[in-house]
């Protein structure tokens, strides 16, 4: 008997939904698209349970009749090709005819659809890809998908699905793209019965107010040219404006969210020699090129393309970016006057996402800019920094609150052969002065010390916040004007998840809609904290913490990024500063930052008499 098993339908429907339907996003994502395709101009989505109870995708395109309902879930049917040589020049987003058939063998699946010459509408149900019933139903010229209870016929794979929120989260991320994408397309998503994003299908600089918020595009230029046969045209970040991540980093060929080294690439060597290390360019940028030149099913999930000929993709898109940062006379001819693309930036209609659920409160929002350059404005005024990180220690002096630091990272416990403590009754430190704006210069008779401003003072934050954690006493400041935060999806789905840790550590932060957060305290000690660095400075190594699970460890990192609100190298102090900080450091010439770094070092009499040759 041979060993070569011709697989049923049944089975090899679910060995391609492992490839198609990995996750609810994977569904939305194949179901927009076909909407896309049936040519739709409006789409509605709604989700339940991030997609794991219910999707439904309704939209108003050319509509299905009774054969091709019938048709249409079956293996390798698609409407997109019909000979090979249709694949030489693919302009549709689906086209490999899996998708549907893929779905309704992991779901309770039920398609209706109508199209322009029909009478009446017909629904096709079926439960994981057998028992098809085809019935007459009343509705719209479209096509309306329901696909319920996702995979309740594989427990194995089900038991994978993450968090109903982190698969919301990932379904939010794929209707935004499709939003930026497609700006002609109005889409309206619910999830749980709340509105998340609103489009209306009026051009892109109102699609990136849905997904972002109006006001970004005044940190980007907008460019619209050809070089070499390529359309190059949409929005990208000016010189001052930066992320910490490549989260907020769009490209769309011929329509289609693609993720491509060749472009990406291009892209961040125009912006090399204008962004400090770690910052990446914002962009939305659309770039349409021949079919031909261009394969689009070289990616199992079509995430990626290949072209015919990478050179002429990556220079014409390196030029054109070089040119407007660079502004040369060509950038001219690049950049549309902002004036002329967002005089109607008043009229632009924005969805809040907050049908259903109550208003909030109005508030003055500070938008949440994570420039990488900050203004010489909005650095901490060293004198406020101390005075106010004094008045906390001495409050924590009188609550007798005494340091535990059990649960600092080994990195930064100091082990006896690290610490050498002074006792300030019997040694005399002089304040010899500051130098080079950076360090503060000390001596005791015998010997020098060398501190650096900056490590000590973060440390010193360090410690005392790390010690109102450990015992739950961590004084917090109210905010006259609670601050908002807008933030991806992404970031939404990490700081959600972080929320109760950020309060222990002293951030009263509450969501305040769709990926915003209000922020109505900080920690007391950190009142001169600049709120918008510190996150851009924590989401900047999202992927870093979202691995950390222990909650002491997490609490540390947090707080090391907070505590780089400390004095900065270059900050001049002058003698009432620089004793104060003395007097804060306790004779402690064992610290360390709590990178790791020294924080004082000695530099013995003997040590500076060999240098100038008076000892051998």
């Amino acid at each position: 008997m041979g060993r070569i098993n011709l697989l049923t339908s049944k089975v090899y429907n679910r060995i391609a939904a492992g490839e198609v339907v990995d996750r609810p996003y994977s569904i939305v994502k194949e179901l927009v698209e076909n909407s896309i395709d049936a040519g739709a101009k409006n789409v509605l989505i709604e989700i339940v349970d991030g997609g794991k109870t219910s999707i439904s995708i309704t939209d108003d395109g050319c509509g299905m009749d009774r054969v091709d309902l019938e048709n249409c879930i079956k293996p390798h049917a698609t409407s997109k090709i019909k000979n090979a040589s249709d694949l030489d020049a693919i302009s549709t987003f689906g086209f490999r005819g899996e998708a549907l058939a893929s779905i309704a063998s992991v779901t309770k699946l039920k398609i209706a659809s109508k199209t322009a010459d029909m009478q009446i509408g017909a629904q096709l149900s079926i439960e994981g890809g057998d028992d098809v019933q085809i019935i007459d139903y009343g509705m719209n010229v479209g096509t309306e998908i329901v696909a319920n209870n996702l995979f309740f016929n594989t427990p194995a794979r089900e038991k994978f699905l993450r968090s109903s929120r982190s698969e919301e989260g990932e379904i939010s991320s794929t209707v935004a793209k499709f939003i930026l994408g497609n700006p002609s397309v109005s889409f309206k998503y619910v999830s749980n019965g709340k509105l998340i994003y609103q489009s209306f299908g009026d051009g892109l600089e109102s699609a990136m107010a849905q997904v972002f918020s109006a006001s970004i595009l005044s940190d980007c230029f907008y460019i619209d040219t050809v070089k070499n046969g390529l359309k190059i045209n949409g929005y990208i970040s000016k010189h001052h404006f930066s992320k910490g991540n490549r989260s907020h980093q769009f490209v769309f060929l011929n329509n289609r969210n693609i993720v491509n080294q060749t472009i990406s690439s291009a892209i961040s060597n125009a912006y090399s020699s204008y962004l400090m290390r770690g910052r990446f360019p914002f962009y939305v940028l659309n770039v349409t090129v021949p079919n031909e030149i261009v394969d689009v099913n070289v990616h199992p999930n079509k995430s990626d393309v290949r072209f015919s000929n990478n050179q002429i993709i990556y220079s014409s898109i390196y030029s054109v970016i070089s040119k407007v940062l660079d502004g040369s006379g060509d950038a001219l001819n690049i950049i549309v006057n902002s004036n002329d693309t967002n005089k109607n930036m008043s009229d632009i209609k924005v969805s809040t996402g907050y049908d259903k659920v109550a208003k909030p409160q109005k508030f003055d929002v500070f938008e949440f800019n994570d420039s990488f350059a900050s203004s010489k404005e909005d650095k901490s005024n060293a004198d406020d920094i101390f005075l106010q990180n004094k008045a906390f220690l001495e409050n924590l002096e009188k609550a007798n609150l005494k340091p535990n630091v059990d649960n600092i990272v080994n990195s930064n416990v100091k082990t006896p052969a690290q610490l050498e403590l002074i006792n300030k009754n019997d040694v005399d430190f002089q304040i010899v002065g500051q130098v080079l704006n950076t360090f503060l210069v000390l001596e005791d008779g015998k010997n020098l010390y060398l501190v650096d401003q900056h490590a000590a003072h973060e440390r010193i934050l360090y410690d005392k916040l790390i010690q109102s954690y450990n015992n739950d006493s961590v004084a917090v400041q109210p905010l006259l004007i609670p601050i908002v935060l807008n933030v991806n999806n992404a970031e939404s789905e990490f700081l959600f998840s972080k929320i109760e840790l950020l309060k222990k550590i002293g951030f009263d932060i509450s969501e305040f809609g769709n990926n915003t957060f209000r922020i109505c305290s900080i920690p007391a000690m950190l009142t001169s904290i600049n709120i918008d660095t510190f996150f851009a400075d924590l989401l900047s190594d999202l992927n870093e913490l979202k691995s950390i699970a222990v909650t002491d460890l997490m609490a540390d990192k947090i707080a090391q990024k907070a505590c780089k609100s400390a004095i900065k190298s270059g900050d001049k102090l002058d003698d009432n500063q620089i004793s104060l900080l003395i007097d804060m450091i306790k004779g402690d010439l064992g610290l360390k930052c709590p990178h790791g770094r020294p924080v004082v070092v000695k530099i013995t009499r003997t040590e500076i008499d060999k240098w100038f040759k008076r000892i051998v």
